[in-house]
């Protein structure tokens, strides 16, 4: 989906009536690769009243969190509840896991007696 359909409600509505995005409004945009995010970050950081976050890294085995050369306070204090969320949720997959492995593993015992 082009953003200016994302961003734009009656677009949306017109062009993918089936979406759940229609009606809401959209706060996350997707890019195919680094310059394209890279270009609308720095556009949407000087003619929008937002507030941008990034870049965050996806997919690796490790949490990487970036912040970029004059990070204003309140993009280093973002970009710290991005990454304490982040261990979070890795810490609660990993318990969940540990304890179905038990779990798995106590069944097991049970059974060679």
């Amino acid at each position: 989906m082009q953003a200016n359909v994302a961003l734009n409600n009656s677009l949306l509505k017109e062009m993918y009536p089936f979406s759940e995005l229609v009606e809401k409004e959209v706060n996350t945009l997707i890019f195919p690769n680094l310059a394209s995010g890279n270009i609308t970050y720095n556009i949407l950081k000087e003619i929008g009243s937002t507030d941008a976050i990034g870049p965050i890294l996806l997919g690796l085995k490790k949490p990487v969190h970036l912040l970029q050369l004059g990070s204003t306070v309140n993009n280093i204090v973002n970009m710290a509840l991005i990454a304490v969320t982040d261990a979070q949720i890795k810490s609660a997959a990993m318990s969940a896991k540990a304890g179905s492995e038990a779990e798995k593993n106590q069944g097991n015992t049970k059974k060679k007696k």
